[in-house]
């Protein structure tokens, strides 16, 4: 089977639910459009008073705060209009661009967390790159036929969203992808240049419905591979659409 890209997803918050995407067009040097572009920032962190590239500890992230995997969230992008739902009926929606918006949604957060009036976030908006986790590249792909042999050695079936990376990759060898940093690849008539594997953090034993800590994906890579690397980052040198399906081919 030829090598191909079975599915497209964004994360607009930082951390908050999915979407996939049948298509959109990538940037050089940029990330899926509207990809990790608000964010959580925290009260006591530097997210709000700097545009600079800050680690995740800045923010409200999966890795602590488990429960933002239960909001179930969405973005309208024509209008900008924001919305989520958390579980025992919690609601909250508002346009991303006005600051009335961006409060109710970062209120109705902090309220589904459980944190205080010192504990609420700023919901703040990305000016040049996303809020990404790396500086390397900001856009992450699967090989899903990795994912696969990782099932296989916590005998679990493993949604992909748990990585909560951009492109899915069918076609190629399971851990084939830990050679690509360096080298190209071309997607439709885009090109993008793997940057470096991704490492993983405690998000990925988070239960991307449930909120649970309930498969410790770091100790099984780490114990089987040495490592606890899975995907690799990306960044776009020649720009152009992309949609699922569309054939990929490893070039250097």
């Amino acid at each position: 089977m030829s090598m191909h890209l079975s599915q497209i997803v964004r994360y607009p918050v930082k951390s908050l639910s999915m979407e996939e995407l049948s298509s959109c067009r990538l940037s050089p040097g940029q990330g899926l459009p509207y990809d990790r572009h608000w964010a959580l920032a925290r009260p006591d962190g530097d997210g709000v008073n700097t545009q600079d590239w800050l680690p995740k500890s800045h923010f409200l992230v999966l890795a602590r705060e488990h429960a933002m995997a239960q909001v179930k969230s969405r973005l309208d992008e024509a209008t900008g209009r924001f919305c989520f739902e958390a579980p025992n009926g919690l609601h909250a929606e508002g346009k991303l661009s006005t600051t009335q918006g961006r409060t109710a949604i970062a209120g109705a957060i902090a309220k589904h967390l459980g944190l205080d009036e010192s504990g609420i976030p700023t919901l703040v908006e990305a000016q040049d790159i996303g809020y990404f986790d790396t500086t390397k590249g900001p856009i992450s792909i699967l090989n899903m036929e990795s994912l696969r042999e990782l099932e296989k050695l916590v005998s679990q079936k493993l949604d992909p969203v748990r990585f909560r990376m951009n492109l899915m990759v069918e076609g190629c060898d399971a851990w084939s992808e830990t050679l690509w940093p360096g080298k190209r690849l071309k997607i439709g008539e885009n090109i993008l240049e793997i940057t470096e594997n991704t490492g993983r953090c405690k998000a990925t034993h988070v239960n991307p419905d449930t909120g649970e800590l309930d498969i410790k994906v770091l100790h099984a890579l780490k114990e089987q591979y040495g490592h606890t690397q899975m995907g690799v980052y990306a960044v776009v040198l020649e720009g152009g659409t992309i949609k699922a399906g569309d054939s990929i081919s490893l070039l250097d």
